[in-house]
Protein backbone atom coordinates (compact mmCIF):
# COMPACT_ATOMS: atom_id res chain seq x y z
CA UNK A 1 0.00 0.00 0.00
CA UNK A 2 1.50 3.33 -0.47
CA UNK A 3 2.29 5.83 2.10
CA UNK A 4 2.48 9.54 2.56
CA UNK A 5 5.07 11.11 5.61
CA UNK A 6 4.06 14.21 6.16
CA UNK A 7 5.88 16.46 8.76
CA UNK A 8 3.30 18.22 11.14
CA UNK A 9 5.42 20.67 12.97
CA UNK A 10 9.13 21.16 13.74
CA UNK A 11 8.42 20.03 16.93
CA UNK A 12 11.22 19.53 19.34
CA UNK A 13 13.76 19.88 16.55
CA UNK A 14 16.46 22.61 15.62
CA UNK A 15 17.16 23.88 12.26
CA UNK A 16 20.18 21.47 12.15
CA UNK A 17 17.80 18.75 11.51
CA UNK A 18 16.99 20.67 7.71
CA UNK A 19 21.06 20.08 7.38
CA UNK A 20 20.70 16.37 8.36
CA UNK A 21 17.86 15.89 6.00
CA UNK A 22 19.41 18.24 3.17
CA UNK A 23 22.28 15.71 2.68
CA UNK A 24 20.24 12.28 2.79
CA UNK A 25 17.59 13.71 0.40
CA UNK A 26 20.04 15.50 -1.65
CA UNK A 27 18.10 18.58 -1.61
CA UNK A 28 18.62 22.33 -0.82
CA UNK A 29 18.29 23.06 3.07
CA UNK A 30 16.57 25.78 2.45
CA UNK A 31 13.97 23.41 0.55
CA UNK A 32 13.93 21.39 3.55
CA UNK A 33 13.86 24.69 5.88
CA UNK A 34 10.54 25.46 4.08
CA UNK A 35 9.31 22.55 4.66
CA UNK A 36 9.24 22.42 8.49
CA UNK A 37 8.47 26.12 9.37
CA UNK A 38 6.11 25.81 6.78
CA UNK A 39 4.22 22.39 7.92
CA UNK A 40 2.31 20.84 7.58
CA UNK A 41 3.52 19.28 4.68
CA UNK A 42 4.40 15.97 2.71
CA UNK A 43 8.20 14.98 2.61
CA UNK A 44 7.34 11.35 0.87
CA UNK A 45 4.84 10.03 -0.96
CA UNK A 46 3.96 6.64 -2.62
CA UNK A 47 6.38 4.97 -0.38
CA UNK A 48 5.81 1.40 0.89
CA UNK A 49 5.10 0.52 4.61
CA UNK A 50 8.23 -0.10 5.92
CA UNK A 51 10.15 3.13 4.36
CA UNK A 52 7.39 5.18 5.87
CA UNK A 53 7.96 3.73 9.11
CA UNK A 54 11.77 3.94 9.17
CA UNK A 55 11.11 7.91 7.67
CA UNK A 56 9.02 8.18 10.42
CA UNK A 57 11.24 6.94 13.16
CA UNK A 58 14.32 8.56 12.21
CA UNK A 59 12.10 12.02 11.87
CA UNK A 60 10.92 11.68 15.22
CA UNK A 61 14.61 10.80 16.59
CA UNK A 62 15.53 14.53 14.52
CA UNK A 63 12.40 15.72 17.11
CA UNK A 64 10.10 16.15 13.82
CA UNK A 65 6.30 15.66 14.81
CA UNK A 66 5.39 13.53 11.74
CA UNK A 67 3.05 11.23 10.81
CA UNK A 68 2.41 8.52 7.99
CA UNK A 69 -0.77 7.89 6.22
CA UNK A 70 -1.93 5.62 3.45
CA UNK A 71 -3.99 6.64 0.39
CA UNK A 72 -7.34 5.77 2.01
CA UNK A 73 -6.70 8.90 4.75
CA UNK A 74 -8.32 12.03 4.30
CA UNK A 75 -5.32 14.80 4.36
CA UNK A 76 -5.49 18.45 4.76
CA UNK A 77 -2.41 20.68 4.74
CA UNK A 78 -4.23 23.89 4.34
CA UNK A 79 -2.43 26.48 6.32
CA UNK A 80 -2.26 30.19 6.13
CA UNK A 81 1.37 31.95 6.42
CA UNK A 82 1.42 33.97 9.40
CA UNK A 83 3.84 35.86 11.36
CA UNK A 84 5.03 35.37 14.87
CA UNK A 85 6.35 37.86 17.14
CA UNK A 86 6.84 37.57 21.03
CA UNK A 87 6.78 39.62 24.08
CA UNK A 88 7.78 39.24 27.84
CA UNK A 89 6.20 39.07 31.04
CA UNK A 90 9.46 38.91 32.83
CA UNK A 91 11.99 41.24 31.37
CA UNK A 92 14.64 39.27 33.32
CA UNK A 93 13.76 36.50 31.24
CA UNK A 94 15.39 38.11 28.20
CA UNK A 95 18.93 36.31 27.86
CA UNK A 96 16.90 33.27 28.51
CA UNK A 97 14.53 34.06 25.80
CA UNK A 98 17.49 35.07 23.36
CA UNK A 99 19.15 31.37 24.00
CA UNK A 100 15.75 29.32 23.28
CA UNK A 101 15.09 31.84 20.40
CA UNK A 102 18.78 31.12 18.87
CA UNK A 103 18.03 27.82 18.89
CA UNK A 104 14.58 27.23 17.54
CA UNK A 105 16.04 29.61 14.52
CA UNK A 106 19.66 28.66 13.83
CA UNK A 107 20.86 31.65 13.92
CA UNK A 108 23.43 33.39 16.38
CA UNK A 109 21.96 35.17 19.62
CA UNK A 110 22.92 38.74 18.57
CA UNK A 111 20.75 38.33 15.26
CA UNK A 112 17.87 36.81 17.60
CA UNK A 113 18.32 40.19 19.75
CA UNK A 114 18.83 42.27 16.76
CA UNK A 115 15.03 40.88 16.02
CA UNK A 116 13.74 41.60 19.31
CA UNK A 117 14.97 45.36 19.23
CA UNK A 118 12.21 45.89 16.47
CA UNK A 119 9.08 47.83 17.05
CA UNK A 120 7.33 45.28 17.17
CA UNK A 121 9.52 42.26 17.62
CA UNK A 122 8.74 39.89 14.73
CA UNK A 123 11.09 36.69 14.88
CA UNK A 124 9.40 34.90 12.27
CA UNK A 125 7.30 35.61 9.05
CA UNK A 126 5.55 33.42 6.10
CA UNK A 127 5.76 30.55 8.18
CA UNK A 128 2.76 28.12 9.41
CA UNK A 129 0.28 28.09 12.46
CA UNK A 130 1.63 25.05 13.49
CA UNK A 131 5.36 26.79 13.76
CA UNK A 132 4.15 29.14 16.55
CA UNK A 133 2.51 26.80 18.25
CA UNK A 134 5.60 24.69 18.42
CA UNK A 135 7.90 28.07 18.93
CA UNK A 136 5.35 28.60 22.05
CA UNK A 137 6.32 25.18 24.04
CA UNK A 138 9.82 25.67 23.52
CA UNK A 139 10.54 29.70 24.70
CA UNK A 140 9.21 31.10 28.21
CA UNK A 141 8.60 33.99 25.89
CA UNK A 142 4.19 34.82 24.88
CA UNK A 143 4.13 34.04 21.51
CA UNK A 144 2.10 36.02 19.14
CA UNK A 145 1.13 35.35 15.50
CA UNK A 146 -1.20 36.48 12.81
CA UNK A 147 -1.85 36.92 9.03
CA UNK A 148 -0.47 39.94 8.13
CA UNK A 149 -2.79 40.26 5.12
CA UNK A 150 -5.68 40.31 7.60
CA UNK A 151 -4.13 42.61 10.09
CA UNK A 152 -5.03 45.90 10.58
CA UNK A 153 -1.55 48.74 10.56
CA UNK A 154 -0.40 51.86 12.41
CA UNK A 155 1.14 54.22 9.81
CA UNK A 156 3.74 56.55 11.27
CA UNK A 157 4.60 59.52 9.20
CA UNK A 158 7.52 61.54 10.40
CA UNK A 159 7.46 64.72 11.33
CA UNK A 160 10.07 65.92 8.82
CA UNK A 161 7.90 64.59 5.56
CA UNK A 162 6.65 67.28 3.82
CA UNK A 163 3.05 69.03 4.22
CA UNK A 164 2.18 67.53 0.19
CA UNK A 165 3.08 63.84 1.54
CA UNK A 166 1.31 64.19 4.80
CA UNK A 167 -1.48 65.22 2.47
CA UNK A 168 -1.34 62.87 0.14
CA UNK A 169 -1.00 59.79 2.43
CA UNK A 170 -4.42 61.50 4.26
CA UNK A 171 -5.90 61.87 0.82
CA UNK A 172 -5.23 58.43 -0.57
CA UNK A 173 -6.49 56.60 3.56
CA UNK A 174 -9.25 59.43 3.21
CA UNK A 175 -8.60 60.34 7.21
CA UNK A 176 -7.16 62.86 8.97
CA UNK A 177 -3.49 61.99 10.87
CA UNK A 178 -3.27 62.41 14.47
CA UNK A 179 -0.42 64.68 15.28
CA UNK A 180 1.66 63.13 18.27
CA UNK A 181 5.38 64.78 19.87
CA UNK A 182 7.35 62.54 17.55
CA UNK A 183 5.27 61.24 14.40
CA UNK A 184 1.86 61.65 12.72
CA UNK A 185 -0.53 59.27 13.28
CA UNK A 186 -2.99 56.59 11.48
CA UNK A 187 -4.58 53.72 12.25
CA UNK A 188 -6.24 50.92 11.27
CA UNK A 189 -5.23 50.61 7.84
CA UNK A 190 -5.65 47.91 5.63
CA UNK A 191 -2.83 45.56 4.53
CA UNK A 192 -2.91 46.48 1.05
CA UNK A 193 -3.28 50.23 2.08
CA UNK A 194 -0.33 49.72 3.96
CA UNK A 195 1.93 48.26 1.36
CA UNK A 196 0.81 50.97 -0.92
CA UNK A 197 2.52 53.37 1.04
CA UNK A 198 5.30 51.36 2.02
CA UNK A 199 6.18 51.40 -1.61
CA UNK A 200 5.93 54.84 -2.42
CA UNK A 201 7.46 56.35 0.69
CA UNK A 202 10.05 53.24 2.34
CA UNK A 203 12.96 54.83 0.05
CA UNK A 204 12.98 58.30 2.35
CA UNK A 205 11.73 56.81 5.28
CA UNK A 206 8.64 58.86 5.61
CA UNK A 207 6.49 56.44 7.06
CA UNK A 208 6.88 53.65 9.20
CA UNK A 209 4.25 50.54 9.54
CA UNK A 210 3.42 49.06 12.80
CA UNK A 211 1.16 45.66 12.43
CA UNK A 212 -1.16 46.14 15.41
CA UNK A 213 -1.87 42.57 16.05
CA UNK A 214 2.08 42.91 17.38
CA UNK A 215 1.90 45.85 18.68
CA UNK A 216 2.40 46.20 22.61
CA UNK A 217 0.42 49.02 24.53
CA UNK A 218 -0.37 49.17 28.09
CA UNK A 219 -3.52 50.00 29.69
CA UNK A 220 -4.01 52.30 32.62
CA UNK A 221 -6.68 51.92 35.00
CA UNK A 222 -8.80 55.01 35.37
CA UNK A 223 -11.57 54.30 37.99
CA UNK A 224 -12.75 51.39 39.90
CA UNK A 225 -15.77 51.21 42.64
CA UNK A 226 -14.59 49.78 45.97
CA UNK A 227 -17.59 49.40 47.12
CA UNK A 228 -18.17 46.97 43.77
CA UNK A 229 -17.91 42.76 44.27
CA UNK A 230 -17.12 42.88 40.71
CA UNK A 231 -14.48 45.29 40.60
CA UNK A 232 -12.81 43.77 43.73
CA UNK A 233 -12.72 40.67 42.69
CA UNK A 234 -11.31 41.38 38.89
CA UNK A 235 -8.80 43.46 40.59
CA UNK A 236 -8.02 41.23 43.17
CA UNK A 237 -8.00 37.70 41.62
CA UNK A 238 -7.52 38.40 38.36
CA UNK A 239 -4.69 41.27 38.43
CA UNK A 240 -3.36 40.49 41.68
CA UNK A 241 -3.94 43.41 43.81
CA UNK A 242 -3.83 42.97 47.25
CA UNK A 243 -7.58 44.07 48.38
CA UNK A 244 -6.53 45.91 51.48
CA UNK A 245 -4.87 48.16 49.41
CA UNK A 246 -7.08 49.12 46.87
CA UNK A 247 -9.01 52.54 48.63
CA UNK A 248 -4.94 53.53 48.34
CA UNK A 249 -5.02 52.44 44.82
CA UNK A 250 -8.46 54.50 44.35
CA UNK A 251 -7.13 57.29 45.59
CA UNK A 252 -3.58 57.06 43.14
CA UNK A 253 -5.61 56.83 39.87
CA UNK A 254 -4.78 56.66 37.30
CA UNK A 255 -2.25 53.64 37.25
CA UNK A 256 -0.73 51.61 34.50
CA UNK A 257 -2.74 48.05 34.75
CA UNK A 258 -0.76 46.39 32.19
CA UNK A 259 2.80 47.17 29.96
CA UNK A 260 4.08 45.92 27.08
CA UNK A 261 0.96 43.94 26.55
CA UNK A 262 0.09 42.45 23.15
CA UNK A 263 -2.80 45.40 22.02
CA UNK A 264 -5.02 42.16 21.18
CA UNK A 265 -5.21 41.14 24.77
CA UNK A 266 -5.10 44.39 25.96
CA UNK A 267 -8.34 45.10 23.95
CA UNK A 268 -9.58 42.16 25.45
CA UNK A 269 -8.86 43.04 28.76
CA UNK A 270 -10.01 46.37 28.60
CA UNK A 271 -13.63 44.77 27.12
CA UNK A 272 -13.69 42.84 30.33
CA UNK A 273 -13.26 45.97 31.99
CA UNK A 274 -16.10 48.02 30.77
CA UNK A 275 -18.49 44.60 30.37
CA UNK A 276 -18.34 45.48 34.62
CA UNK A 277 -18.15 49.21 34.47
CA UNK A 278 -14.58 49.76 35.23
CA UNK A 279 -12.85 52.69 33.08
CA UNK A 280 -9.49 51.93 31.25
CA UNK A 281 -7.91 53.57 28.39
CA UNK A 282 -4.94 51.85 26.30
CA UNK A 283 -1.83 53.51 25.70
CA UNK A 284 0.11 53.48 22.47
CA UNK A 285 4.21 54.35 22.85
CA UNK A 286 5.68 55.75 19.64
CA UNK A 287 8.33 56.52 21.04
CA UNK A 288 11.16 53.73 19.97
CA UNK A 289 14.33 55.33 22.15
CA UNK A 290 14.56 55.75 25.65
CA UNK A 291 17.39 57.09 27.97
CA UNK A 292 17.59 56.10 31.54
CA UNK A 293 18.33 58.37 34.38
CA UNK A 294 19.57 56.87 37.53
CA UNK A 295 19.02 59.11 40.87
CA UNK A 296 20.32 57.91 45.28
CA UNK A 297 23.14 56.33 43.50
CA UNK A 298 24.17 54.11 46.79
CA UNK A 299 25.73 50.95 44.94
CA UNK A 300 28.18 52.15 42.30
CA UNK A 301 29.77 49.22 41.24
CA UNK A 302 26.67 47.42 40.33
CA UNK A 303 24.85 50.08 38.75
CA UNK A 304 27.66 50.67 36.63
CA UNK A 305 28.13 47.08 35.82
CA UNK A 306 24.51 46.70 34.92
CA UNK A 307 24.28 49.55 32.68
CA UNK A 308 27.82 48.55 31.28
CA UNK A 309 26.27 45.66 29.46
CA UNK A 310 24.48 47.68 26.57
CA UNK A 311 25.96 51.33 27.68
CA UNK A 312 29.31 52.47 26.00
CA UNK A 313 32.19 53.09 28.47
CA UNK A 314 32.48 56.84 28.10
CA UNK A 315 28.26 57.23 29.14
CA UNK A 316 28.57 55.32 32.10
CA UNK A 317 28.20 57.29 35.56
CA UNK A 318 31.47 58.69 36.90
CA UNK A 319 33.42 58.15 39.76
CA UNK A 320 31.56 58.53 43.17
CA UNK A 321 28.80 59.95 40.99
CA UNK A 322 24.70 59.65 42.97
CA UNK A 323 22.52 60.95 39.59
CA UNK A 324 22.88 59.54 35.88
CA UNK A 325 21.47 60.74 32.59
CA UNK A 326 21.78 58.45 29.88
CA UNK A 327 23.37 60.82 26.83
CA UNK A 328 22.52 58.32 24.31
CA UNK A 329 19.42 56.71 23.68
CA UNK A 330 18.05 52.98 23.71
CA UNK A 331 15.39 50.28 22.26
CA UNK A 332 12.63 50.14 24.73
CA UNK A 333 13.42 46.48 25.23
CA UNK A 334 16.64 46.97 26.35
CA UNK A 335 15.35 50.09 28.56
CA UNK A 336 13.29 47.62 30.41
CA UNK A 337 16.08 45.32 30.74
CA UNK A 338 18.30 47.31 32.55
CA UNK A 339 15.35 49.05 34.19
CA UNK A 340 14.34 45.77 35.95
CA UNK A 341 18.16 45.04 36.97
CA UNK A 342 18.76 48.69 38.88
CA UNK A 343 15.55 47.98 40.48
CA UNK A 344 17.29 45.47 42.78
CA UNK A 345 19.96 47.37 43.48
CA UNK A 346 20.42 50.64 45.73
CA UNK A 347 19.49 53.56 43.28
CA UNK A 348 16.12 55.22 41.86
CA UNK A 349 16.13 53.95 38.13
CA UNK A 350 13.22 55.52 35.43
CA UNK A 351 12.63 55.56 32.31
CA UNK A 352 12.74 58.91 30.47
CA UNK A 353 11.53 59.61 26.92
Amino acid sequence: MENTVIINSIGNATPGASKVLSEALKVPQDYILKLLYNAPSVLFQKVDKDTAQKAEDTLTKLGLDVSVCTKDDEIDLKTESIDISVSLDNILSLPKVIEQLAVFLGCKQSEVLNLLLNEPSIVLGNVSVATAEALQKRTDANVHFSNPRKDAYTILISKEASDVKLRNIEKILKTKAEETPTAYVIENVSYDHSQLLWRQYQSDKAVKLLNQSHQLVSILLNDFDVSKEAHVNFLVEKIGMPAEILEDIHAALPISLFENVNRNQATTISADCASIGMITTIEKDFIFKKKLQVSAIEDAENVTKILAQFIAQEDLPKANATNWTSKEEVPPLIARYLLAQLEQVQCNPEIIN
